[in-house]
Formats: structure tokens, sequence, C-alpha cells
């Protein structure tokens, strides 16, 4: 997500990064607030050549619903979205003894359970904060059993009831509450080093065994034909490496690999929703990693339905470690004397490093790979020095160039009129398509390239005032709002538009989430009934 929605992503809540600066190009750019428009037009020669008008781009899906995409919520107990069938999963193992902070690495198992556990400083207690279902969110009718095997004591704690002991199995009933207040967890208090707890599986009462994912997410995912995997991957953190031998395996139950969610469980998840996966790989992933990530997703999805590809996220934004990377690297290369130009380039440059990897192995079905490159929406002077570097080298190895439009009130500029802040809101969202975004469809269209985008939706930060954010966010005006924009963008590109995001909390970070919590009555969620209205319609 742009600016500063950014460092909300990977599961963590945003941290406005609204007080660090850095020097870019000589001047003080304020870290997570996306920059102005023109900011850099008045610091680079701008591109005088002539737009040129050409005919349609080739490869845009014809299916509405292949235009449509979402940014999946990552993994965790606290976004409010349950993932997986099993509550487990994918969770991170809490010592409460050290102040709840995680367990390290090296005291797990290959399979992702303690090694022992016997209650000492060495080897103590541990729990698994679950991610509550969505019937718990509404009811009090949810409950979940737990299964597992070997050795030693478990327990349940926190906002449950009926809690039933067995042999090997416990069975409790969720309490209805909504997000943070909803907390259980499973303890794992005793575990026997010969015979430990293990294969440990958390369910809903009458759930098949074999479900891999929450049918509440495949069945709130359906309208989409397109998700992106960014919050499950491990792109924002930008891990120093990331290999074939370091990345997560499909059965691991914590997914600590240095690519974060595995390839396998993303691909999975795409194929159950009938859906293309958009994929954004790590900058530190290895040629050897891409080339494998590449076969395995070649052989996994469908011939026919296409696959995007992103190199990190956001590589222009310096609120993320990827940013900095890319502009050193850039200037020991030489490829510019200007910072940010050297961060522009060097992304070109890894554009024609990696993408030739996927294009050879997608050699038999070309046109199900979707080669991305990401750029910033409100300055199209990056998505030029991109096409333009080095003749147009990485041009070749592009296939739809894709921006964030998000739209927004700055919050310097809104009032205590909350109808005159809502008016205010909708012209931006107008606004962004109609002149940011046209700006980069003619950029696309000079280059032969589709324009998609990579996120977008609202883009209001009100640390300061959450319920005014709040109610902004809930007004039902919300509905027709995201209806407008995304048939403003259609008519505008009649291609992907993949939004930000599918669920997540409020609070003083944003309110990103087309919903706030799974299950919450559609009726809540104006942002979401717009885009479902405009799915019907097109």
């Amino acid at each position: 997500m742009a600016s500063t929605t950014s460092i909300a992503r990977n599961g963590a809540w945003k941290l406005l990064a609204i007080i660090a600066v850095v020097a870019v190009l000589g001047v003080t750019m304020v870290l997570g607030v996306r920059p102005i428009a023109g900011f850099f037009k008045n610091r680079f020669p701008a591109n005088n050549g002539s737009v040129a008008s050409v005919s349609a781009v080739g490869g845009k899906p014809a299916a509405p619903r292949d235009r449509l995409g979402i940014n999946v919520a990552g993994v965790t107990y606290y976004g409010g979205e349950p993932i997986y069938a099993n509550q487990l999963f994918g969770l991170r193992w809490l010592v409460p003894s050290a102040g709840w902070g995680g367990i390290d690495n090296g005291r797990l198992r290959p399979d992702g359970f303690p090694k022992g556990v016997d209650g000492s400083a060495a080897a103590p207690g541990v729990v698994s904060i679950l991610n509550p279902p969505a019937d718990a969110q509404t009811s009090a009718t949810a409950v979940t059993r737990c299964t597992w095997q070997g050795k030693g004591i478990v327990g349940a704690g926190g906002m449950q009831s009926d809690l039933r002991v067995g042999n090997h199995s416990l069975q409790f009933r969720w309490g209805k509450a909504i997000g943070s207040a909803n907390r259980v967890w499973i303890s794992i208090d005793r575990s026997d080093a010969a015979n430990p707890i293990r294969a440990m599986d958390c369910r809903q009462v009458g759930l098949a065994n074999n479900a891999q994912f929450a049918p509440s997410l495949l069945a709130y995912l359906k309208p989409f034909g397109v998700l992106r995997f960014l919050d499950m991957s491990a792109a924002n953190s930008n891990p120093a490496s990331v290999t074939w031998a370091t990345r997560s395996l499909p059965g691991d139950l914590v997914q600590r690999g240095s690519d974060s969610t595995s390839i396998e469980n993303m691909v999975a998840l795409a194929n159950a929703n009938g859906s293309s996966p958009w994929f954004t790989v790590p900058w530190n992933a290895d040629a050897d990693y891409h080339r494998r990530m590449a076969q395995l997703v070649h052989d996994s999805i469908p011939a026919g339905k296409p696959v995007y590809v992103e190199i990190s996220n956001e590589v222009w934004n310096y609120s993320f470690g990827q940013a900095g990377q890319a502009e050193r690297e850039g200037q020991e290369r030489k490829l510019s004397d200007t910072r940010f130009q050297a961060n522009v380039y060097r992304y070109a440059q890894k554009i024609t490093e990696v993408m030739p990897i996927w294009a050879e192995v997608f050699e038999d079905r070309p046109k199900d790979l979707v080669r991305v490159a990401a750029t910033q929406a409100d300055n199209a002077w990056v998505g030029a020095n991109i096409f333009e570097w080095n003749k147009g080298a990485a041009a070749g190895q592009i296939d739809a160039i894709a921006i964030a439009p998000y739209f927004k009130v700055d919050t310097d500029h809104l009032t205590g009129d909350h109808d005159a802040n809502m008016v205010a809101l909708a012209a931006e969202a107008k606004r962004q398509i109609a002149v940011k975004s046209a700006e980069y469809k003619a950029l696309a269209d000079k280059w032969d390239k589709r324009l998609i985008a990579y996120e977008g939706g609202q883009h209001q930060i009100d640390p300061d005032n959450q319920k005014r954010l709040a109610v902004m966010n809930r007004d039902p005006r919300m509905e027709a709002i995201y209806r407008q924009y995304l048939t403003d963008w259609n008519v505008l590109t009649g291609d992907v538009f993949t939004l930000y995001s599918a669920t997540g909390p409020i609070s003083r970070y944003g309110a990103w989430g087309l919903r706030e919590y799974a299950g919450q009555p559609l009726s809540a969620t104006p942002k979401l009934r717009g885009v479902l209205d405009y799915a019907e319609k097109h």
C-alpha cells in the first residue's frame, strides 16, 4: 500500500512514519507520506516526447470477475480474518513468562512445536492465540475442538466456556465478541521431550478434517478473480536472504521460513477460490528461488489462468527497507548520481535480472504470465524512468505497469463538518482516476502496456481523531463512492483493480479493510457493499 499505509503490512499495524525524515535529492522527504504531485518534476527532466495513442493492449481479462482483485489479509490472530480451517496454523507460539514474546526458533522442532516443555526457565510453557472463526464475532454458537498427539498437558484460556477435556483432545465454546475482546489461546504447559505434543489441530466442530481454509474466507473471496498475497509474503520485511533451502514449507505449523507463507499455501488458496495469484517476491530472493518458484507456480496453476508476479512491493517507498537497499545498490552500480533516481533505475535493472527467469519457465504458455512493474501513483515520473532506463531495457520484460490510486482528504483539510468531508472525499476519488491514473494510462499506452492497480481504495489517516476516521469509513455514502471509483477505473483502463484490503479493524493507523472483521453484517460495511454492487453490474 502506498506511503502512510505502508508499514501496517505483513501483519503489523501501521506505525505511522510521519516523523522520520531522510534526505532525498538534497531536500527533506517525510517518510510514510506520499510525495505531493509534481515533487520530482521540478528536480528531473520531464519526458517531453509526445504520448502517442496506440491500439488496445492485449491480455486484458475478458471476464469481469478476473478484473476485480483483493489483497488477502495476513495470517494473524488480531486481524479479524480467519484464514485456515486449523485455527492454530500459521501463528506463533508465545511465552507468557517472558512478556508474551515469541518463542525462539531454536526451541522449535521442524514440525513447529516446542522441543520440550517442563515449566523451567529454559523450557517454559507456551501459548498460541487462536484466529477466531467468523461465527465467534457475531454469535456464541462457535465451538472449537482441538486434537493432538504426544504426552503432556494442554489447556485453553481466554474468552471461552464449556471447556471439556478428553483423551488427547479438548473442546470449548467461543464467547461472542469482536476483535481484541475475543481472545482464546491454547497452552502447552508440559510436553514430554521423548514423546512431545505434536500434530495439533483446532477447528470448528463439524468442519471436515481435510478442509485447509476457513469456509468463511472462501465465501468472502469468491467475487474476486485476483488474489494479491502481499501480506502473506515477506516482501515488506525485506529479509537479507531468501533461498529455496530457507523457505517455508506447506506443512510447517509455524510459517517461519525466510519467505513467510509457503508458496504452496498461497497457490492452494488461489486454486480453491478459482482466482489468479499475484505474488510479491522478496527483493533478496536469489535466482534459484525465482526459478524454482516459477516452476512450482507454473505446474500448480491451471493453464489459462493468469499469474501476476511483482518484485517486492513499493520499492520507491522509503517506509520500507527495500527502498533504501535499492537506492544503495543503484549508487554502487553508478546507475545515477541522484539518490532517488538510483533507486528507480535499480528497480528497472532488477526487472531485467528476474523477469527473464519467469518468462523462460512460462515459455510454453506466455500469455498466462503477467510481469508487473509497480510504481508510484501520484508521480508518473517514476514510471517513466522505469521504462526509459537503459534505452527501455526493462520495458521488454514488463507486461503491465501497476499503481495504487488511493484517494483521501489530507487531515489538515478535514473540518468539523462531516458532510463536507464526505463530499471532499468523493471528489478526491474522482480526481485520482481522472487525473493521476489518466497520466499513467497515457504512459502505459505509449509503451504498449496494460495499466492495472496493485492496491487502492480510501487512504484516510487520522491518528489524532480515530472517531472521525471511523465515522467516515462507516458512512453509507462510501458505498456510492466505491462503486463510482471502480466504475471510473474500468472506463479508463478496462483492466484489473486490486483493492486493499480484504479485512482489517479500524485503528489510529487507518481503516484499510473493506470490512472490519469476518462475519460483519453487510449492512455495516458500505465500502464492501459498493464493491459487490459494482461487481454485480460489471
